[in-house]
């Protein structure tokens, strides 16, 4: 599901001080968020996890984005 074209359709922003206490977990020094419909969806430097917005449940998740295939 996570693909260099999903991602790009995302408008994400840097986390703010609720994101950090909800996502305490996340390591990279600058991790981003993003929601799409009922997704939401956290990039921590090349991890990537896509939430259930409503249950907050892990859908899937991306180890290396930066390695995700270049699709035309």
């Amino acid at each position: 599901m996570i693909t260099r074209k999903f991602l790009k359709t995302l408008n994400f922003r840097p986390f703010d001080q609720f994101d950090f206490e909800g996502f305490a977990g996340v390591e990279s020094p600058v991790p981003f968020i993003a929601e799409s419909g009922d997704l939401l969806v956290i990039l921590d430097g090349d991890v990537c996890e896509v939430y259930n917005l409503e249950t907050l449940e892990i859908i899937t998740r991306c180890d290396s984005v930066s390695n995700l295939r270049h699709t035309i």
